[in-house]
C-alpha cells in the first residue's frame, strides 16, 4: 500500500482554484500555489503535476461540478424542483443572475474566466471549455424538449440552438455584472430571455353565434 497523503487533496484542489480565480494562470506563481495550499513544491509536483497539469485539473473538476449542478436543478422527474420545466429553467437563470449581480467583488464564473484568459492560447483549456459549454447547452436544450413534451414550447422550434442560446445569454450577464450593470435589470434579462421562446398556442375557442 502507498502511504497516506499528509494533506487533503479536495481541500487543496479548492484552495489551488481560488487561487487561479483570484489571480488567473499567469498572475500565479508556483511559490503562490506553496504560500496558498502550505505545501512544498515538491509534494505539489508529486502529487498533481506542474502548474499548468494543476491549472488543467481545477478547471475540469469545476467543470464538471457546474454541469453536474445544472443537471441536477434542471431534471425532471418525481425529484424535480420544479414540475415545469420552463419554470425551472427560469428559476436556474434567474438565480445565477442574481448570484453574479451579488458578488461582492464580483469574480464571475471560473468557466467564463478561465475560457477567456486562456483558451485562444491553451488548447487543453479550449477542449475542456468547449465540452463544458456543449454539455451545459445540452442540459438546456434537453429542458426545453421536456417543456415542448409537456405541451408548454411550441414543436417546431429548434431546442438546440435554444439550448445554445440560453447559455449565451446566462454567459453575458455573468460578463457585464463585473461592471455592476443593475441586478434587478440582469433578472429581468434572464426572465425575458426564457420568455422568448415560443409557447405552444393555446387552443382555440370556436365562437357562438347569437342563442347558442
Amino acid at each position: 500500500m502507498g502511504r497516506k497523503r499528509g494533506f487533503d487533496e479536495a481541500t487543496v484542489l479548492d484552495v489551488v482554484r481560488d487561487q487561479f480565480w483570484t489571480t488567473g494562470f499567469a498572475g500565479t506563481s508556483t511559490y503562490d500555489l506553496m504560500d496558498a495550499t502550505g505545501l512544498g513544491k515538491g509534494s505539489i509536483y508529486k502529487a498533481f503535476g506542474n502548474k499548468h497539469d494543476l491549472y488543467v485539473r481545477v478547471f475540469s473538476d469545476y467543470c464538471q461540478d457546474l454541469v453536474a449542478q445544472a443537471r441536477e436543478q434542471l431534471r425532471g422527474g418525481p425529484r424535480a424542483v420544479l414540475p415545469s420545466p420552463m419554470a425551472r429553467l427560469e428559476r436556474y437563470l434567474v438565480t445565477l443572475a442574481r448570484t453574479f449581480a451579488g458578488e461582492s467583488p464580483h469574480r464571475g464564473c471560473f468557466l467564463t474566466k478561465v475560457t477567456a484568459d486562456r483558451a485562444g492560447e491553451d488548447e487543453k483549456v479550449a477542449q475542456t471549455a468547449r465540452r463544458a459549454f456543449d454539455d451545459l447547452a445540452g442540459t438546456f436544450a434537453a429542458t426545453i424538449r421536456d417543456a415542448q413534451d409537456a405541451g408548454e414550447v411550441a414543436e417546431h422550434v429548434d431546442s438546440s440552438a435554444l439550448g445554445y442560446l440560453m447559455l449565451s445569454v446566462i454567459r453575458g450577464i455573468d460578463s457585464i455584472a463585473k461592471a455592476d450593470v443593475d441586478g434587478a435589470m440582469l433578472e429581468r434579462t434572464a426572465r425575458s430571455a426564457v420568455a422568448l421562446i415560443p409557447r405552444t398556442d393555446p387552443p382555440r375557442t370556436e365562437g357562438r353565434g347569437p342563442g347558442e
